[in-house]
């Protein structure tokens, strides 16, 4: 399914792409890593497709909440199995979601910036599988609740919601969904929720991820 914008939008649903054949949860044949594609089962028959945002264990990595709800399997470019996803704090106001990479998996860690402490023009950069690495700025460092709001060409056709966030300059579009931001250190501070078509990139904070589920 590919998602419509209008300014504002959600990023998240992709192609429109075959559910992964692969059921098991073997190890996956490549690294996870942040700024990788994922597929997100959505139906037998389809699913969205974001970006790996953070990985914070050997066990745990982030993408945003609105790419898929708990118990959802996710897939790499190739189909294969790297997770589910376990925990989705959307209904709780902040778009990031927690998948449990499988056993044994291949990872690269990510630093994490858990400081929330954001200013306006701080240089922030961001790799999405959509449209690639991009710098930007932070130009609302405020955390606010904002509205974004899209649709798919299947049910529920409507789709809404409100997260905690603050805005970039960064470019994003649909896939980007998820996408790990960074600081000038290179620490992963957000997670890409949503964006329009004047650069305006809405940013989840790490931050304001429970202890619990770090």
């Amino acid at each position: 399914m590919r998602m419509k914008f209008l300014a504002g939008a959600l990023l998240s649903v992709g192609a429109l792409v075959a559910a992964p054949a692969v059921t098991a949860e073997a190890a996956p044949a490549l690294t996870v890593r942040s700024g990788m594609e994922i597929d997100v089962e959505e139906t037998i028959v389809t699913a969205s497709e974001c970006t790996l945002g953070a990985v914070l264990s050997p066990r745990k990595a982030l993408t945003a909440g609105h790419c898929g709800e708990v118990g959802r399997g996710v897939y790499d470019a190739r189909g294969n199995r790297i997770g589910t996803i376990t925990a989705n704090r959307i209904a709780k106001g902040l778009d990031i979601a927690v998948i449990t990479l499988v056993p044994r998996a291949r990872v690269q860690i990510d630093r994490i910036n858990w400081s929330g402490q954001f200013f306006r023009g701080q240089p922030v950069s961001k790799n999405g599988v959509t449209t690639g690495f991009g710098r930007g700025v932070v130009t609302d460092p405020k955390p606010t609740k904002r509205t974004a709001r899209g649709f798919v060409y299947a049910p529920p056709f409507l789709l809404q919601h409100s997260t905690i966030s603050i805005r970039t300059s960064l470019l994003s579009k649909a896939g980007d969904s998820g996408s790990g931001v960074r600081d000038a250190s290179g620490r992963i501070v957000g997670i890409v929720s949503s964006g329009a078509s004047d650069r305006a990139t809405a940013v989840a904070p790490v931050s304001y991820l429970p202890g619990y589920l770090r």
